[in-house]
């Protein structure tokens, strides 16, 4: 069978595609084969695997084992896990090389690839480019042996190493989580009732084909389904989870969805608490109350591209402590490893919640409010997105705020003294992400009235590949 690895699934920072049309069983191999020479060039011959519970994420995982052991890799094979397993394997088996296999949010017919180049650390651009170039010469190292293949489970070395950094067990939160049929499933109500909690846990039994939708932890619908289940068995708190464990979606005790960028205000303000003039870097789709929170307590706000592999090296680059994505990735440098943990996020979220004997709900209350909306996502093609939305979106966007202050490091994000709107190209599929808030009603409604009039003028933008659409209802 003929090797299948499209061009297009080389992303700006994970290697994504739909499988087989884009990426099938011996394209993986030859992948891997491509990523073996990569390490070996820097004379690393060590990789620990994981994988997630999608339909062919295990037969992916074995083909790219073999293309790993064929290149004289060994490898350390902890079966079913969620990506944060493979990032604290490499420090527990002190391996440079890693690999997890999931395409996160991503609907159930794609998969994917994060791949370790050091602790915590994944390629980013230059480096899958690198991988891609690889791959097209198919010049991969010959292995004068082959690498040997060691399966042994992670998890229990996992919960030890967290629970020392989270070592109070009597949390006495009562939880809801709705697993989504996907990988943390198997986990997070394990961990959070060893930690003290009392758990209530639907859609666990896991299922590839993801009956219930994407787990998308920004989806209003998967959010809505935890908003249900706290308000109907009484819980302080709800959770969920992508397919690879690493972002989080929360809901308070009163079922209201609380999105993640209110998140990267409470953690600011916990870090801020213990170590004031720190540098907190957030993604450009977060909330003007973000950067509120974070010089209100003393901190040094840091607007930087979205992206795990591009904020956390940012977060390294300027010697920060904390770093946080509206979709839910979160970096903690103070008592962590840098990288995202959707487990260490929840146990670091109760945590402050205990510490202060508030509920969520009473927390967020004390922040700056705007009206602000989800996550909204557009299809438009991979061949014309970035140029369409620097040039013509954009364009259309400072015609209408001509005196407002523009970022645009990362698509386009436009700011006012009282409101906030950005569009940008997303680096894991062929559409386009947006966001607005305003800090009255009013202000609010003319902005999506005006963002909707502009993204539904142009034909090249495809509706019905929509998520949270129902934001410009």
């Amino acid at each position: 069978m003929k090797a299948i690895l499209n061009d297009t699934i080389f992303r700006g920072y994970d290697i994504r595609g739909k499988v087989p049309s884009e990426m099938n069983i011996p394209g993986v191999y030859k992948l891997a084969r491509a990523y073996a020479t990569f390490l070996i060039r820097r004379r690393i011959y060590q990789c620990v695997a994981v994988a997630d519970n999608r339909i062919h994420s295990e037969k992916i995982k074995k083909a790219f084992i073999k293309g790993l052991i064929d290149s004289g890799v060994n490898v350390i094979d902890h079966g079913l896990g969620v990506v944060y397993f493979m990032y604290f394997s490499q420090y527990f088996n002190q391996s440079i090389g890693g690999v997890s296999i999931s395409a996160s949010h991503n609907p159930k017919e794609y998969n994917g690839f994060k791949l370790g180049i050091g602790f915590s650390n994944t390629m980013v651009t230059h480096e899958i480019q690198e991988l891609k170039n690889l791959v097209k010469k198919g010049k991969f190292v010959k292995a004068n042996k082959k690498g040997k293949l060691v399966k042994k489970p992670i998890f229990n070395d996992y919960k030890k190493d967290l629970f020392k950094r989270m070592p109070d067990k009597k949390l006495g939160f009562k939880v809801f989580i709705d697993g989504g049929n996907c990988t943390p499933a198997k986990f997070l109500p394990n961990i959070l009732r060893e930690a003290g909690c009392e758990v209530i846990a639907k859609n666990t039994k896991l299922d590839g084909r993801f009956p219930l939708g994407t787990p998308d932890p920004t989806e209003s619908e998967y959010l809505e389904r935890v908003s249900q289940g706290v308000k109907k068995y009484n819980c302080d708190i709800g959770f969920c989870y992508d397919p690879d464990g690493d972002r989080i979606g929360v809901v308070d005790e009163k079922g209201n969805m609380i999105w993640n960028d209110t998140l990267v205000s409470i953690f600011s303000m916990d870090l801020l608490e213990f170590e004031p003039g720190s540098t907190i870097v957030f993604n450009t789709l977060c909330s003007k109350q973000t950067d509120d929170v974070i010089r209100k307590h003393g901190g040094k706000p840091l607007i930087w591209i979205t992206g795990h592999s591009f904020i956390k090296a940012k977060l390294k680059e300027e010697r920060g402590l904390f770093a946080g994505e509206l979709s839910g990735h979160f970096f903690f440098m103070d008592n962590f490893y840098g990288h995202d943990d959707g487990a260490y996020t929840t146990l670091r979220l109760l945590n402050y919640l205990k510490r202060k004997k508030k509920t969520l709900g009473q927390v967020v209350k004390t922040l700056p409010q705007y009206v602000s909306s989800p996550e909204i996502k557009l299809g438009l093609p991979d061949k014309i997105k970035f140029k369409f939305v620097n040039e013509v979106i954009g364009g259309e966007l400072k015609k209408l705020y001509p005196k407002a202050d523009y970022i645009e490091i990362d698509g386009v994000r436009m700011d006012t003294k009282e409101t906030m709107a950005i569009v940008r190209a997303s680096q894991n599929g062929p559409y386009i992400t947006i966001k607005y808030e305003g800090r009255t009603q009013a202000q609010y409604d003319k902005l999506k009235e005006q963002l909707r009039e502009i993204l539904k003028s142009h034909k090249e933008i495809d509706w019905s590949y929509g998520v949270n659409t129902d934001a410009f209802d």
